[in-house]
């Protein structure tokens, strides 16, 4: 790993059987902005899993909304944050995340994203049908897409499982050669993936599961398994995927892309 720069952006996440005021993480959390300027995101899910989600183009520390924002939440059982480091895609507000979007089934999802998708040609046409130019809103739309797929012709939604296998190929196939740590909220589970070394921790208490790409305390986080797509429902492991070893290694430094953004 080379230093800050590999850490595209940071990411937040939190997933518990019940409420907790998460003020003290979300404002360290944010303090990190220092070095990932670009934007921040907050995403904020009621008991049914309908989000909520504020953003803003500037940076976390200089916004003049966020602390009022963070004074005025309540205890969360599922919460999302991200501040952003651009690399691909302007700094404007269709680029901040959270990203959300809804399948054919009526079920939202909602993602985050730190890392570079450099390879691959799975998410060209999507170019075409997002909003911003991230690539990171273009992993949620080729995810829809797939669960889209998945959902043809039949008259019932997928169930948990059905879902967690349907994410689990999409991990599998953009991971190899990008780097992909993710955080995305269906509406009841939480799925958590990291493929590079110490870029993603969490923390267990209370019943809850915290995830931060740096520690917010000096104890009590330790690195997420590697390469292997996990499920959280209220804080509980509840599917742990196969692991399809596409550790990303950044060796190159990887200065340019594969193809043309």
């Amino acid at each position: 790993m080379r230093g800050m720069r590999t850490n595209l952006c940071e990411l937040f996440g939190f997933s518990s059987r019940q409420g907790k005021s998460l003020k003290p993480y979300l404002r360290e959390f944010f303090r990190h902005s220092v070095r990932h300027p670009n934007g921040w995101g907050l995403a904020t899910f009621d008991d049914g899993g309908e989000v909520k989600v504020q953003t803003e183009t500037v940076s976390a520390e200089k916004s003049e909304r966020l602390p009022g924002i963070i004074d005025a939440l309540p205890e969360s059982k599922v919460l999302l944050a991200h501040i952003r480091r651009a690399t691909v895609g302007g700094v404007k507000p269709e680029n901040c995340h959270p990203f959300v979007r809804t399948d054919a089934a009526g079920r939202t999802w909602t993602l985050i994203h730190n890392g570079t998708i450099f390879s691959g040609t799975e998410l060209h046409p999507y170019r075409k049908q997002q909003v911003g130019d991230t690539d990171s809103e273009r992993i949620l739309l080729y995810l829809i897409d797939k669960m889209n797929q998945k959902l043809a012709g039949r008259s019932d939604p997928l169930n948990s499982f059905e879902r967690f296998k349907v994410a689990e190929q999409v991990v599998y196939e953009l991971s190899y050669r990008n780097k992909l740590n993710l955080l995305i909220y269906d509406g009841s589970k939480l799925y958590v993936h990291v493929n590079m070394r110490n870029t993603l921790f969490v923390r267990h208490e209370d019943g809850g599961a915290m995830f931060a790409t740096t520690p917010l305390e000096p104890q009590g986080w330790e690195p997420l398994p590697l390469t292997s797509l996990l499920v959280y429902e209220a804080g509980v492991l509840k599917y742990r995927g196969r692991d399809h070893h596409n550790e990303y290694l950044d060796v190159m430094g990887r200065i340019t892309l594969d193809y043309d953004l």
